[in-house]
């Protein structure tokens, strides 16, 4: 487990070469490169380029319902007409399935009106409609004094009114606000309604015959995807006159490999290491048995390249925590062969065979646990049975469970804190870290060692380990006074720190919870079945299975 070492690295060419050059650099596929300028407003202009939307396209083609036969000559195919022509179409699509919803809902306002069209103001003496829908629970509240009002229709819950106004009536005039009926008659929105009908159905036509292109599609995504992230970096590069400068992070032990593909290219290298200001990212490398542990890890946070790789101490732990709370040898049994059965759908990804490998092992870990505790599907062995002699924990055992625990939290303590202390260079920085861990184990000590020599080496410890972390609480130099009282300042503000150890220590306690539950919950399901399966003979049985 470890993070990689990088070195900066600038390669300066000519600029008539800048695009042979980002084609071999993406061919090397080694490389992380450097913005070296602020072309923000050209980045947004290609975002993601023909990439982003090959993928838009071709999942738009997938998800036709009517797919034609693939073509598989690629000689007349056009990624960019392709890809174009089928986000046009996405788009004129859903625009019109929202003009067809719209108009749907238009012509059931404008029904119950009946055929109208409005006449022309001066026809009708510049009066105007407005128009009202009135359950019949409001009808006696409407006050037809001054108003002319007529009723255009009524149905069984409501009646429809049109009053006769030049200016638009108060809103205390009809006990309901008025609706909108719009300018356009039923007629016009049944044939508006027609014609976007008919053409959405050539677009959905248009849709199938573009499905032809879908495998072609699916096999230039890569090229697609490649071509917008050329066009990113050359905008990225630092161009001066005719010569241009691509800087990127690579790592340590390529580097001969860089100045071959260097001096092939024509072009100088320029090799510099990392120091304080740099920023550079991080790139985990473990064995393939541990790679899961760097999803886990990035799953929280990828760690800072000048911390340290914990994927191998987190995806152990994930495994045996895991096993801890699901502690069920019937269901870690039944996944596993699950997980046999489907292993095919795993191996065709890095990202799959990893997930396969972990959760055999989460599996193996919850079988070995339920084994531990005689779990079988919330059912324990029969005392004296062959199974019972494998049960050696008790999640009821409430005191051994949490020496267990609580050992796991300062193991896990201890080892943060050492490996901290490996990765400092300062003398605090390398002292600070073993104080805690004698803290740590000295209260562990102290707890579990009650009626021992434990009980009295517990509490040295401690003492030692606070003195510890208190006496090279910082690097201050002590020359003054004041530098002096800095420095005891420092110490106290660093065993203030005791807090968090004792709280992290104590988080640990969870497992047991979780575990304690999980075991809990199983046997009230258990015993509900059961019960089902008592007072409803014959098909109780089945639905207590179900249960």
């Amino acid at each position: 487990m470890t993070i990689v070492p990088l070195v900066k690295i600038s390669l300066v060419g000519v600029l008539e070469d800048k695009d042979r050059v980002l084609h071999a650099a993406q061919a090397f596929g080694a490389l992380h490169l450097v913005p070296l300028t602020s072309a923000q407003k050209e980045l947004e202009a290609v975002p993601e380029g023909i990439g982003r939307d090959a993928v838009e396209a071709l999942r738009w083609l997938m998800d036709c319902p009517a797919q034609r036969h693939p073509v598989t000559d690629p000689s007349q195919f056009d990624l960019d007409d392709v890809v174009g022509r089928a986000m046009r179409n996405r788009k004129a699509t859903k625009e019109h399935e929202d003009t067809l919803a719209a108009l749907e809902r238009r012509i059931q306002d404008v029904e119950p009106w009946g055929e109208f069209r409005f006449s022309d103001l001066v026809d009708i003496g510049h009066q105007r409609l407005w128009f009202y829908v009135v359950p019949h629970g409001k009808v006696g509240q409407v006050d037809p004094q001054g108003k002319v009002l007529e009723v255009v229709h009524t149905d069984r819950y409501r009646t429809y009114m049109v009053l006769l106004s030049p200016e638009e009536p108060p809103a205390n005039a009809m006990p309901v606000p008025r609706v909108h009926v719009g300018a356009l008659s039923l007629s016009a929105l049944k044939r508006r309604y027609e014609q976007a009908l008919v053409e959405l159905e050539e677009l959905q036509l248009e849709r199938q015959i573009l499905t032809k292109w879908r495998l072609i599609l699916a096999q230039n995504l890569a090229a697609a995807r490649d071509t917008s992230a050329r066009r990113r970096a050359a905008l990225e590069t630092a161009d001066s006159g005719r010569v241009f400068v691509l800087q990127a992070w690579g790592r340590k032990d390529q580097v001969n490999e860089v100045q071959e593909l260097a001096a092939d290219l024509g072009l100088a290298v320029l090799l510099d290491d990392v120091d304080d200001k740099d920023a550079p990212p991080t790139l985990l490398e473990n064995r393939t048995s541990l790679e899961a542990g760097e999803d886990l890890v990035e799953f929280y946070q990828t760690p800072g390249y000048r911390d340290w790789d914990p994927s191998a101490i987190v995806y152990v732990s994930f495994i045996i925590f895991f096993g801890m709370i699901m502690t069920d040898a019937g269901y870690g049994l039944l996944l596993l062969a699950l997980l046999f059965l489907f292993r095919k759908r795993f191996a065709g990804s890095g990202l799959g065979r990893r997930m396969f490998r972990m959760s055999a092992w989460l599996m193996v870990s919850t079988t070995a646990f339920g084994v531990a505790t005689g779990s079988y599907f919330g059912v324990s062995p029969p005392e004296g049975s062959f199974l019972a002699n494998f049960k050696v924990l008790h999640l009821k055992d409430v005191d051994t469970m949490m020496k267990i625990t609580l050992t796991i939290g300062v193991v896990h303590i201890v080892i943060a804190n050492l490996m901290r202390a490996f990765h400092e260079h300062s003398v605090s920085g390398r002292l600070q870290p073993v104080g805690w861990c004698l803290v740590a184990l000295g209260g562990l000590a102290t707890f579990l060692g009650q009626g021992t020599a434990f009980a009295t080496a517990g509490p040295v410890s401690v003492i030692c380990g606070l003195l510890l972390v208190g006496f090279f609480g910082s690097d201050r130099k002590v020359d003054s006074l004041a530098s002096g009282g800095l420095r005891v300042f420092d110490g106290l503000a660093s065993l203030a720190r005791i807090v968090n150890v004792f709280s992290d220590v104590l988080s640990y306690m969870r497992l047991f919870a979780l575990g304690l539950a999980a075991a809990s919950l199983a046997e009230t399901i258990n015993s509900l079945s059961g019960q089902l399966n008592q007072s409803v003979p014959g098909i109780g049985l089945l639905v207590a299975i179900f249960v």
